[in-house]
Order: structure tokens, then C-alpha cells, then sequence
């Protein structure tokens, strides 16, 4: 394993040398914009974590920004951060002391078509995936990626690009052909499969081997598949309706020869609250302007019939009816009764706002491979679904809001295995580092919460944590994590949850890459990066950090006025998503989220 040290940890930018000139604005630990410049997605979670206080963040206008930020910080033997959409979950496209953050977001925005049949395309990295999908939307052409509409392509392609497509047609970046990237020697290459660089960049960690600027795209056509169908839902939350629709999933884990035509997602949400107790660190960096948009307790289905085969291929709506059978009545917003253009359904897909709630989190996202005996005989459908039950009082009141008694809960599981696969199937031929890809369903479960509530999160998610990496454990025997869901910031000591031996020393390969693009680990600006030697756990007695928050009365206060709010009458979650559906919207006022949710 290569010993790439970490740069000293100081306050402020070093002072012996100049500071260079760059074309892009700068901005600096104490200027009056950098609270906002350097805020995150994760930044309201990570708060006493000191890892998001970068000492200056450039905002780079072009290649000359970004060798030259690489060299000064290669002669003041600092690192450099790179971040795009800055929506890494544990903060690790920031960094901290004299470390700088190189900020791409608006630096590579060209996208040109390779051909006149527009089957490739090579585009900068800054692109948000709303607008990057309507890009291809313009040639009806697609792409399998997330649902995020505010990641950037430079984390979402390092990170494999997951999303509603990955049984039909794979990650993401299984559709890099080639990208380009400026190593740590200041140098410009193009690296193609095959290459060591390649297999490092997609699947190792991000940010680790250089800064990735472009990248050029296989793409699909919607002429291809004819007859696509799509199915968008919204159903009243209740913990039997999920349990229900699960198991629909656990049925297609059972038929290891499921067509690789379908995708199937569940994603569930309690109601956002309407007013709270403290202002948190997110709500006073919500943009002016945002439309405030709200949800009630829901479930949302998503399914999908990528018609591979062409116009020989006859639709059977039975696996949809199955799953529309067990939902019950709710809110359709795509149906399976007609044809949509997969360039359409890739835009449903796409979820139109910038997080789930303006709250810190715990996130937590697990891999299984599990067959569908082990997850049966592990009851693994009805323990997921009283998790997600205990996490939040699901219930209303008409008073006063959502009752704020547990927190906040997201959670998405999706189904990705099968022998028929693309996900699976790409992951055995490809030349990328991305782990797990045997896995059957991924399931996220993120704890959102306010300060008051951060011990009950933390003890509601180690529960959760029951469920993977030991032999009884309801879904999963080993602890198997994905780089875009990452909760550990110190992947060195916890490298083998992240990735397989698919190929044999897969993890001993990517560290010696790591040594020859980057052998000073300047791409090394915090513990979440290759080859870091694992440091010896610091004593801890429980783990529980006292919680910043921005205003607001003392917790015990805040703990009984919830605890109160519990006891007045209240609506079933049920009858609060009928309410909010016959609700009109209004000029001003919150919107619900299914107004603006369109391709």
C-alpha cells in the first residue's frame, strides 16, 4: 500500500509564498461570500467534522486555473479538492487547514455530438443532470444516470452514475468511452479502456487521480426501443403497502432469469416539516427565491419496460398490474398504458429539487447479494419495513404540522440483479473499478433530523446497521457500501466495505495507480482517498457529538413541546395525502412536489 501522507492541518493559506493570480474569482477563508461559496450538500451534517473549510475555493474559469492551482499547491506541499455539483455525501469533495477546493461547476460546459447519427457526445464535466438529460432529450437520445437533479457529471461519473436505467442498460459510466483529465504533473491526457488511469478514475475514489474535465459518451436512441413504458406513482405511506411492494421485489430476486427489460424502484418520504424549532444551517442557505415545495408521507414507485428487443417485442403490462395490484389507488403521474420515449422516462426519473429536507442527516446505503430464500427466511421485508416505520411518527396534525417525533426519514430500494442484468452483466466485461456489481437490491435509508434529535438518529440508524455484516443479519452478511453513498469519511480504514476483490487485488492495484499519477498526493485533501495508511482508532465513549445549530430554545424544551405535539388529534398519513391531493395550488404559496415534478 503506498504511504500518501496528508498535509499538515493549519488555519490559513500559506503565507511564505505568493498566492497565484486566476482568471476565476477567488475566495478565501474569512471573506465576506465564503460561508456561502463553501457551503455543501453535506456541510450542515459535517459541521463539527471541520472538513468542509477549505482555506480558498477557486473558482476556476479554465485549464490554466486548474494546472495552475495544481502546481502551487505541488511546490506548498498542500492538496487540492475537487468538486463539481459539491454533493458528495461525507464531504469529501471539500477539504480543510491550507488545503484549497477547485471548484468546477461552471467551468466545462461544452457538449458536441462525435457523429451525425448522434450515438456519442463529448461534453464537460459541470453539467447538472437536469440539464445534461434535457441535452440529450433535444436528439432523443438517453443515457442510463441518477435521479438527482443537481449532481454535476464530474462526481456522478467517478462515482458510477446509479440510477432507474441499471438493470436495463447499466451504470453510467459503463458508457465512457474515453475521458480527459490534468494528473498531478500539470499534464492534459486523454485515457481511453483499458488503461490503468481508467480503471482508477471510475470506481476508485473521486478526485483522487487528477482533475476530471471532459468526458465522451456512448448514448442510446429512443428509435430503438419502440414501445417503452413507464410507470411514475405516488401512494398514501403505510408500512403494510411497503411491505407488499417489496416483496413484489424479493419475487424478482427469485427468478434469476427476470428479463432485463424491467427496473423497479421503491422510494419513500415522510412530510417535510412546515415549521420547526431552530432555523438550520440549510434553511439559512436556501437560495433566494427557492420554491418551497412540500410532500405528503408517501411512497413513490417506479418501474420501467426498456423494450431491448425492438419492435418484435409485444409489451405484457402483468409484472406492472402486479405491482399497481399491491399499491392500491394513488397519484399516476406516468402510466404503463401508453408508450413514453426512453429520453422521456429518463427525465421523469429526475427528481426537480436540491434535497430532501433542509436538515443534517445520517446517511446510511447497503449493498446485498442475498437470494431471495436468505431475505424470506430472514423476514428481511417485514424488518425493513418496521425500520422505516420506527423512524418517524408518520401521522399529521392539522394544527400544527408534521409531528416531529424521530426524524426525518428517505429511504430507496431498487432492485439490480438477475442474470440478465446489465448492471450485473456489464459489471463482469468492463474495465472500471466499481465494486458489488453481484448485487441483487440496494437499499438506501437516510435519517435526517433536527439538533434535539440527534441522539434518538443515531441510535434508530445503528439499529438499521443490525441488518448487514453478520450471518444473521436481515439483509445482508457482509457490510458492502457504494462510493455515492459513502457515511465513513476514512475509506482507508474502512476500504474493504467499498471494494470487492473482482479482480483479485483490486484495492493494492488502485493504490499503486494512486502512487504513480500522484506519488506527493496533492488529489489527497482528506481521509477519504486511496492509500492512506489506517490510523489507530481514537477512544470514543459513544460516539455522540454535541449538535451546532443556529437558533432556537434548549433541547429538553424542544424534546416536550414535540412529545406534546404527539398527543393532539391527528391525520392518518393516509388521509393527509388525499388532503394534499385535492389540494389547488396557489400563487405564493408551497407548492406540492408532484406540480413540478415533469421530464
Amino acid at each position: 500500500m503506498a504511504d500518501i501522507p496528508i498535509p499538515e492541518i493549519v488555519s490559513e493559506i500559506n503565507n511564505k509564498h505568493q498566492f497565484p493570480e486566476f482568471k476565476g474569482k477567488v475566495i478565501k477563508r474569512n471573506d465576506v461570500d465564503y460561508d456561502a461559496q463553501s457551503y455543501q450538500y453535506a456541510s450542515s451534517s459535517h459541521l463539527e467534522d471541520g472538513i468542509i473549510q477549505p482555506a480558498a475555493i477557486i473558482k476556476a474559469a479554465d485549464d490554466s486555473d486548474v494546472i495552475k492551482a495544481i502546481k502551487y499547491a505541488s511546490e506548498n506541499k498542500i492538496a487540492v479538492a475537487v468538486r463539481t455539483g459539491g454533493h458528495q455525501y461525507s464531504g469529501a469533495s471539500s477539504t480543510s487547514g491550507k488545503n484549497i477546493q477547485l471548484d468546477l461547476s461552471q467551468t466545462y460546459k461544452d457538449f458536441d455530438w462525435d457523429d451525425e447519427n448522434c450515438t456519442s457526445v463529448t461534453l464537460g464535466i459541470s453539467f447538472p443532470l437536469g440539464e445534461f438529460n434535457a441535452k440529450l432529450r433535444e436528439k432523443n437520445r438517453f443515457v442510463p444516470h441518477g435521479q438527482c437533479q443537481y449532481v454535476n457529471l464530474g462526481g456522478h461519473i467517478q462515482t458510477g452514475g446509479y440510477g432507474q436505467l441499471a438493470r436495463s442498460f447499466g451504470l453510467f459510466s459503463d458508457n465512457v468511452i474515453k475521458f480527459r483529465i490534468i494528473t498531478a504533473d500539470g499534464q492534459v491526457r486523454w485515457v481511453a479502456q483499458g488503461e490503468d488511469l481508467f480503471f482508477a478514475v471510475l470506481g476508485g475514489s473521486p478526485g483522487n487521480f487528477g482533475v476530471l474535465t471532459h468526458a465522451t459518451l456512448h448514448v442510446f436512441r429512443d428509435q430503438d426501443y419502440p414501445n417503452s413504458r413507464g410507470l411514475r406513482a405516488a401512494y398514501p405511506y403505510d408500512r403494510q403497502r411497503l411491505k407488499d411492494l417489496l416483496d413484489v421485489m424479493v419475487e424478482m430476486v427469485e427468478d434469476e432469469n427476470f428479463p432485463a427489460d424491467y427496473d423497479y424502484c421503491i422510494t419513500v418520504l415522510s412530510e417535510p416539516p412546515v415549521r420547526t424549532f431552530e432555523l438550520t444551517y440549510d434553511m439559512a442557505h436556501r437560495k433566494e427565491g427557492q420554491q418551497m415545495v412540500a410532500w405528503p408521507p408517501m411512497i413513490v414507485v417506479f418501474a420501467q419496460w426498456a423494450n431491448l428487443q425492438g419492435e418484435k417485442q409485444t409489451y405484457n403490462p402483468d409484472f406492472f398490474n402486479k405491482i399497481k395490484q399491491v399499491a392500491g389507488k394513488g397519484k399516476v403521474q406516468v402510466s404503463d398504458k401508453e408508450h413514453t420515449p426512453m429520453s422521456t422516462l429518463t427525465g421523469h426519473w429526475i427528481v426537480p429539487i436540491s434535497r430532501e429536507f433542509e436538515l443534517p442527516y445520517i446517511k446510511r446505503t447497503y449493498s446485498s447479494n442475498s437470494n431471495s430464500q436468505r431475505l424470506k427466511e430472514h423476514k428481511w421485508t417485514d424488518w425493513i419495513s418496521d425500520r422505516i416505520e420506527d423512524g418517524r411518527n408518520w401521522n399529521y396534525d392539522k394544527t400544527s404540522g408534521p409531528i416531529d417525533v424521530g426524524c426525518n426519514v428517505a429511504a430507496q430500494i431498487q432492485h439490480f440483479g438477475g442474470n440478465n442484468s446489465r448492471f450485473n452483466q456489464n459489471g463482469k466485461r468492463n474495465s472500471t473499478s466499481f465494486s458489488w456489481r453481484d448485487a441483487n437490491i440496494l437499499c438506501t435509508v437516510d435519517a435526517f433530523y433536527h439538533s434535539y434529535q440527534y441522539e434518538q438518529t443515531i441510535e434508530w440508524q445503528k439499529k438499521n446497521d443490525e441488518g448487514v455484516g453478520k450471518p444473521e443479519a436481515a439483509f445482508c452478511e457482509h457490510d458492502r457500501r457504494v462510493l455515492w453513498g459513502s457515511y465513513d469519511l476514512d475509506l482507508s480504514a474502512s476500504h474493504q466495505y467499498y471494494y470487492d476483490q473482482n479482480p483479485e487485488g483490486k484495492y493494492e492495484r488502485l493504490c499503486k495507480i494512486k502512487q504513480k499519477y500522484d506519488p506527493s498526493g496533492v488529489f489527497t485533501p482528506n481521509r477519504f482517498c486511496i492509500g492512506l495508511p489506517v490510523p489507530v482508532p481514537a477512544d470514543s465513549k459513544d460516539g455522540i457529538k454535541k449538535r451546532i445549530k443556529l437558533s432556537g430554545s434548549e433541547t429538553a424544551k424542544e424534546r416536550a413541546a414535540a412529545i406534546e405535539l404527539a398527543k393532539v388529534p391527528q391525520l392518518s398519513a393516509e388521509d393527509r395525502f388525499w388532503e394534499m391531493v385535492s389540494t389547488e395550488r396557489e400563487l405564493g404559496k408551497t407548492v406540492p412536489l408532484w406540480n413540478i415534478w415533469r421530464a
